[in-house]
């Protein structure tokens, strides 16, 4: 499977890898606003209907290195968090499927 295997500053945070089949990001993000700044990094995706995190807002000050590697691995680190991603029948919307045209 594709995986990212994910460091800070040298020191590894993760190895993320949700198999053959799902979705997969590694995301830096600052936020602004009138109340401040905020500079944080996740990991995360989604696998066999679940939303799974190795990394939720992991705070970063200027100079970090975020170093992701993407390898080929035949297992990833355990997440930390998993959630279910399915929408309970009633409240269904009928969305496209993921890179419909």
């Amino acid at each position: 499977m594709r995986a990212f295997k994910v460091s800070l500053n040298g020191n590894k945070l993760c190895l993320a890898g949700v198999g053959d089949h799902g979705a997969l990001s590694a995301i830096v993000n600052w936020v602004a606003t009138d109340r401040g700044a905020d500079l944080f990094m996740d990991v995360g995706g989604l696998a066999n209907d679940e939303h799974v995190t190795w990394v939720r807002q992991k705070r970063l000050m200027v100079g970090d290195e975020v170093r992701i590697k993407v390898v080929e691995a035949t297992s990833a680190d355990t997440p930390q968090k998993r959630e279910c991603s399915v929408i309970p029948a009633k409240n269904k919307r009928r969305r496209r499927p993921m890179f419909a045209r």
